[in-house]
């Protein structure tokens, strides 16, 4: 028997049904397989994401589980097929931890899109065509220890901090997909909502050599949006005059926003050819939206969807803010705070009510 075969006892921060805390219990993962890395976890990132698969909602969350994509952990075991990377190798590990590896979009890096549906670090048979191999089992990174595809494990550039890579892996991975996607020197790019993923937008838009618009409710966030690299700033959102006064500005809008709202108001903000890309998600509950033929088809806007990246952008991603990391780092306005995992749930209840002052992300530490 090779160790690739053994199964592992582990401890974990466990949910046990819809909107329970977590608690750190025992867990047993499945054998390793022999293209995978076995990893002791450092940091894992605290997403919203991980907060609406507790709470179900989005309708796919399987229990128990073991939340945590944002994770980055040192290599202690690879396995005897594993060719990129060994024993002591610093991982980040994120919310794709399996594709189907032969699709036109696997071959190109681009397994967020995967034709068969790629596989979630966490999701079970609840999320469909994301969780059929039922690797829920396997867990996230709010594990000690992880086991995950060699594939899926990104060998971070060194000197690249962790308060910037985790935040980065999840959130700065959905943004950046859409940024390679819509963006290029000299579009004119507007962010709206600005939360952890607004403001990694903003400073990825910029290296793109975009103008920026930051949108938001009200000043509050005004100066830190101009800080981080923003032109301009409205407080527009949610007041229908003050957003059509914005009309026919932007060839690009990326909302962050995880509330669903009114379309129109943002489809009359665009140029002529312009995207409304979506990469916030509401809950199932208030998923459905409507816009008419008319103005979409005579103006030829585009409504989209963008969610997380592939292997090739993330990549990508993570030396860009290797290269650029004065942008990237935390500054007075915009921090990463770390708690230990054992404030898990403490953590979670000031990010879901807004309550984390001028903190950008909780990182979590064993």
């Amino acid at each position: 028997m090779t160790f690739d075969s053994v199964s592992l006892i582990t401890k974990a921060m466990i949910c046990e049904g819809k909107g329970k805390p977590l608690v750190l219990n025992e867990i047993t993962l499945p054998p390793m397989k022999e293209t995978m890395v076995e990893c002791d976890v450092l940091y894992c990132g605290l997403c919203h994401t991980d907060i609406h698969m507790r709470d179900n909602d989005w309708g796919i969350s399987n229990y128990p589980m073991v939340a945590g994509h944002e994770g980055v952990g040192r290599v202690r075991h690879v396995g005897s097929s594993v060719k990129t990377l060994q024993v002591g190798d610093v991982v980040g590990i994120t919310w794709i931890r399996d594709s189907c590896a032969s699709c036109k979009y696997c071959l190109q890096g681009r397994e967020n899109v995967c034709e068969r549906g790629y596989q979630g670090t966490y999701l079970g048979l609840a999320a469909g065509p994301w969780g059929t191999q039922q690797t829920n089992e396997y867990g996230g990174c709010f594990s000690q220890v992880t086991r995950i595809e060699e594939k899926f494990a990104f060998k971070l550039p060194e000197g690249l901090p962790m308060e910037v890579a985790c935040p980065l892996l999840c959130g700065g991975g959905t943004v950046f997909e859409a940024v390679v996607n819509h963006v290029e020197c000299g579009t004119r790019v507007a962010v709206a909502s600005i939360g952890g993923l607004g403001t990694a937008a903003i400073k990825f838009a910029k290296s793109f050599g975009a103008h920026v618009t930051a949108l938001s409710r009200g000043d509050a966030k005004k100066e830190k949006c101009l800080g981080v690299g923003a032109d301009e700033y409205a407080g527009c959102l949610g007041d229908p005059d003050a957003m059509a006064k914005l009309a026919g500005k932007f060839d690009i809008i990326i909302d962050t926003s995880p509330v669903n709202a009114d379309v129109a108001p943002f489809m009359a903000m665009l140029k002529f050819n312009g995207t409304y890309c979506r990469v916030g998600i509401p809950p199932a509950t208030d998923m459905t939206f409507s816009f008419d033929y008319i103005p979409l088809i005579f103006s030829q806007k585009k409504i989209s969807g963008s969610v997380v990246t592939g292997t090739t952008n993330m990549a990508r991603m993570l030396q860009l803010a290797k290269d650029e990391l004065k942008t990237y780092k935390d500054t007075d306005d915009w921090t990463t705070e770390v708690v230990p995992f054992e404030q898990v749930n403490e953590a979670m209840a000031k990010l879901s009510s807004g309550q984390n002052g001028n903190t950008y992300r909780y990182l979590l530490k064993w």
